[in-house]
């Protein structure tokens, strides 16, 4: 129960201190409105386009939103805050429960529960409005009702949460159940299989309803903002990603070792060493499972997260997809401690000052974390995306529309019909890059959009292949700069990411709407 406290405290207390909120939730909040306002499950009223992925991370914030009002913005998002608080909370209590049901001494159930519910990147995207919080309940649910020979509706209803919560939920529950079942000595396998079909059943019956509704209302049960995504790889260069990812995972570089980075580290401003202990802590997880002296449940957990490894190999290296295969790190490691404790006289010695040295990395990672991204909503997020976006909405006349890559504040705060790259809201997007088009140049010289929002790169990357396309076809009308802002905070972890969205370009369609600012 201690370490849910510390973890909804947490939650609570960085939301509060940093008033951060994700970029992407105003993508998926733009529909949640809609829909509680009366204009139908959309981004845009009138195009029954599919612009979100988490069904839950969509129709909860809309009944929070319902009845409308001056504060829905804020109302919705710290209704859906809360119940994310709790959900991380609860998720810690049973997964605490079940480690010292599993056989786990106490301290390291503990501590492994401690370094959880301190979590940075776990805290940030349970209270910033994506679903990682709701995600991490069902799959510690799904590990738990699988390591305790639960009843069948309870592994169900973990197989129908992470799908309600994510489409791609389906790759934790196969993780688990295959780590589960390799794991299982061979006289009880023919009933843990029956016992899981079953299971699986009835969860696919629990989310046939969405399925159903999302078939009949946009067509398609498949998000368009998958549809929008393709691989970062070239061809052939996923297959050897995949096949030598078992490889790489010791001796050289995966995706799994960035787990547990800073969000957003790839932008500079932080440590190196960081990224060895992110390594240790990844790799130590993934390869828990061959040490016979680690339990059961850890091993199901460690032998899950190895498996996931491939998954997070193929997707892009985002780190909103990162929080819930860390939940099952975080069991992993337990089980690990736990084995390291009782395995020599030194063990529990070793272990405390393990423990204790990764807690206080930990806290100084949320306080450094913390501070970046109070800046971050301040300056970027209120002080810049917003500011755009309302910038466009008094400018821009009815029914035009606006090409640019980050969707979420500026298309929130614009309520403008938006040409997003690569098309998450936007099918014609889709279609321009089907059809061979290119960013930035050659969709904008496709769609015409009547304005553009760029960065210094995505206009450098115009200017490149279309030289005259910002000079006959459209004018610049206004800058966004807030790098003065930023120089002005001396002590900035992490600054790369804030500096990333310090300028925009705001262009305008020559001979279409006048754009002149006031």
């Amino acid at each position: 129960m201690l370490a849910a406290t510390v973890a909804v405290a947490a939650c609570l207390g960085f939301a509060v201190y940093t008033g951060h909120v994700w970029e992407d939730y105003f993508i998926t909040f733009r529909s949640s409105l809609n829909l509680a306002t009366g204009h139908g499950l959309v981004y845009q009223p009138g195009e029954r386009v599919h612009t979100f992925t988490s069904p839950l991370g969509t129709l909860l914030p809309a009944v929070f939103a319902l009845g409308g009002g001056d504060g829905v913005v804020s109302r919705a998002l710290w209704c859906f805050r809360l119940l994310s608080a709790a959900a991380l909370g609860a998720a810690l209590w049973l997964a605490t429960r079940t480690m010292l049901r599993a056989g786990a001494g106490q301290f390291v159930a503990g501590a492994a529960a401690a370094l959880w519910a301190l979590d940075p990147k776990t805290i940030d995207f349970a209270i910033n409005g994506q679903e990682a919080a709701l995600m991490i309940f069902f799959v510690v649910l799904t590990w738990h009702a699988l390591v305790t020979e639960a009843p069948a509706w309870q592994i169900a209803l973990g197989c129908a949460g992470l799908q309600w919560t994510r489409p791609d939920g389906g790759v934790f529950f196969t993780a688990l159940a295959v780590a589960w079942l390799a794991l299982s000595v061979e006289s009880e396998r023919g009933a843990r299989l029956r016992r899981l079909i079953g299971a699986v059943g009835l969860g696919f019956a629990l989310y046939l309803p969405w399925l159903i509704f999302a078939w009949v209302y946009y067509g398609s049960p498949v998000p368009h903002t998958m549809l929008a995504k393709v691989s970062h790889y070239v061809t052939g260069e996923l297959g050897r990603a995949l096949l030598f990812y078992p490889w790489r995972l010791l001796f050289g570089h995966t995706a799994l070792h960035d787990l547990f980075m800073p969000a957003y580290f790839y932008f500079g401003g932080w440590p190196g060493a960081l990224a060895w202990v992110s390594r240790l802590l990844a790799v130590g997880a993934a390869l828990a499972w061959a040490w016979p002296a680690v339990r059961p449940a850890g091993r199901v957990a460690s032998v899950a997260f190895f498996l996931g490894g491939f998954y997070v190999e193929y997707l892009p290296r985002s780190p909103w997809y990162y929080p819930a295969w860390q939940a099952l790190a975080f069991l992993a490691w337990a089980f690990l401690l736990d084995a390291a404790w009782r395995a020599a006289p030194r063990g529990p010695g070793l272990v405390r000052v393990f423990v204790s040295t990764l807690i206080g990395l930990q806290l100084a990672l949320i306080l450094a974390v913390a501070w970046q991204m109070r800046t971050q909503q301040a300056i970027i997020e209120d002080g810049q995306r917003t500011a755009v976006g309302r910038w466009l909405r008094a400018h821009a006349a009815p029914g035009e529309n606006v090409y640019l890559e980050p969707l979420g504040y500026i298309g929130f705060f614009s309520n403008l019909k938006m040409l997003d790259y690569p098309g998450l809201a936007s099918p014609e997007v889709v279609a321009a890059r089907r059809a061979g088009a290119q960013p930035h140049a050659s969709i904008i010289a496709a769609l015409r959009p009547n304005w553009l929002v760029l960065r210094p790169d995505q206009m450098d990357s115009v200017r490149a292949e279309q030289p005259r396309l910002l000079i006959d076809v459209y004018r610049l009308v206004r800058v966004f700069d807030v790098r003065a802002a930023l120089d002005a905070v001396a002590v900035l972890p992490g600054r790369g990411y804030p500096e990333f969205d310090a300028v925009y370009f705001v262009f305008a369609r020559t001979g279409a709407h006048d754009g002149r600012p006031p």
